[in-house]
């Protein structure tokens, strides 16, 4: 009975151990280093879009609303594990916006848990108020991940 048992339960370890598992490996992940020599797997992210919020014009206290000023990311990231670097770059002449966003981690296995976009206030970034901006949105490799047009516009 002992040998029956035993053999029963070998037989279902493997579903067992498949059932139990909430993480991932990710082999097609580009490749960095960090200054210490670390690699780090990069991830593109979906994006969504860049909006702006124009503020409230007058602020209660409390705020009734979102009051925050400022050019808005929006994105979703390919694993909830990841971390997120953002950079900029403007040119207020040619009234356009350059923002490189990279997702990355120093792992290879991730968790599988569902992600949801994810709003990130990027303040004005040097940009002048009350101007339309040629939006652009890309990985760090400069491949092109979002483009738009985004108006400055502040609420009085």
């Amino acid at each position: 009975m002992k040998r029956y048992l035993v053999a029963v339960a070998l037989a279902f370890l493997p579903l067992v151990a498949a059932c139990g598992v909430d993480e991932t490996t990710d082999q097609g992940a580009q490749q960095s280093s960090d200054l210490t020599g670390k690699t780090k797997y990069h991830y593109d992210p979906g994006v969504e879009g860049v909006t702006f919020n124009g503020g409230c014009g007058i602020v209660t206290d409390p705020p009734q609303q979102d009051c925050s000023y400022g050019f808005v990311l929006t994105y979703t990231k390919a694993y909830a594990d990841l971390e997120t670097k953002v950079t900029h770059s403007v040119n207020n002449t040619k009234h356009t916006l350059k923002i490189t966003l990279d997702t990355w981690s120093y792992s290879q296995i991730h968790p599988l848990i569902a992600t949801e976009p994810e709003d990130d206030d990027l303040g004005m970034l040097g940009t002048k108020a009350g101007h339309a901006y040629t939006v652009t949105v890309v990985d760090r490799d400069g491949v092109v991940l979002w483009k738009g047009q985004v108006d400055s516009q502040y609420h009085l």
